[in-house]
């Protein structure tokens, strides 16, 4: 079988956080409209974590025929040494077994991709873990704003996605003075989710772009006092992380995108374009903190 050539894009990396989503988008389409595909690196001189991360995710979980060919060899010992073709897994194993694998990335600048079981405790380990480490790497004096993010992104799989499994990535880059984190499921989308639990069909009105509206909103799947107005956690999660800290905020779920950075709040449409089966949230973090930031402002 004759396979389709797709060029993976060279991403420059002072382009906008926002433009990996566009080249991202046109390598999953043109990879989904066929049966087997030849991922063409020949171009990539780099690759953006917020590009390399999702593509990755995809590879490993979509079934297709990829191979990838004509990939320089600086990109190839990155690719391996990121786990682009074979991400750590890690099921019910306990804490001490996963510090065991994960205790060679303290003195790394970056967590491999990794996928985790989706059960409770599980969860819990790994976030407590990942925590630790992406602390270390980027010498964070404070890490109580990193800890309350993760946590609560881990819920919210944990609670809405039915993914049988997470996935993480994060890259500290030095020289920006950032963190960029992805943490992603391969579940039901945000959409899907309110659908499943029949809870605010009129405003949503058939939109996955309403639906993520109402997530970041605060609105919730979990239809029980205790929960009511806390929804997915994200609302609280991202006011810290863009008003307090300064940092940056993505979101995509099935066929809807959500950007918020520097005063842009941007929920776009993508039906027909492009659809991410689960959801994935991208975590620009700055390593120090803007003077007088304190997260316990921010929590509801």
């Amino acid at each position: 079988m004759e396979k389709k050539v797709v060029k993976i894009p060279h991403i420059a990396e002072e382009l906008r956080i926002g433009y990996s989503f566009n080249y991202l988008i046109k390598v999953i389409g043109e990879t989904d409209a066929a049966k087997a595909v030849q991922w063409d690196f020949a171009d990539a001189n780099f690759l953006h974590p917020f590009f390399l991360a999702p593509l990755a995710i995809y590879k490993n979980t979509s079934g297709k025929d990829i191979e990838c060919i004509n990939i320089p060899l600086r990109i190839q010992s990155y690719l391996n040494s990121v786990c682009f073709d074979r991400m750590l897994h890690f099921d019910n194993d306990t804490q001490e077994d996963i510090e065991a694998v994960m205790k060679k990335y303290l003195e790394k600048t970056y967590i491999p991709l990794c996928s985790f079981s989706m059960t409770n405790s599980n969860k819990d380990k790994f976030g407590s873990i990942m925590q630790r480490i992406i602390t270390k790497q980027a010498n964070i004096q404070s890490c109580s704003s990193l800890s309350y993010l993760i946590s609560e992104l881990f819920d919210n799989i944990y609670e809405h996605s039915q993914s049988k499994n997470g996935y993480v990535f994060s890259q500290y880059l030095e020289r920006e003075g950032f963190i960029d984190l992805c943490i992603a499921d391969t579940g039901i989308t945000i959409f899907n989710s309110y659908k499943n639990a029949n809870l605010y069909q009129e405003e949503i009105g058939g939109s996955e772009v309403e639906s993520l509206m109402l997530a970041n909103e605060g609105y919730s799947t979990k239809n029980r006092p205790e929960a009511e107005n806390r929804g997915y956690g994200i609302s609280t999660s991202k006011r810290m992380l863009v008003e307090g800290m300064k940092g940056a905020f993505f979101m995509l779920s099935g066929g809807a995108f959500h950007r918020y950075e520097n005063g842009t709040n941007d929920y776009i449409d993508l039906a027909g374009q492009f659809y991410w089966h689960g959801t994935i949230v991208l975590l620009r973090i700055p390593v120090k903190m803007p003077e007088g930031f304190n997260y316990i402002d921010f929590l509801e």
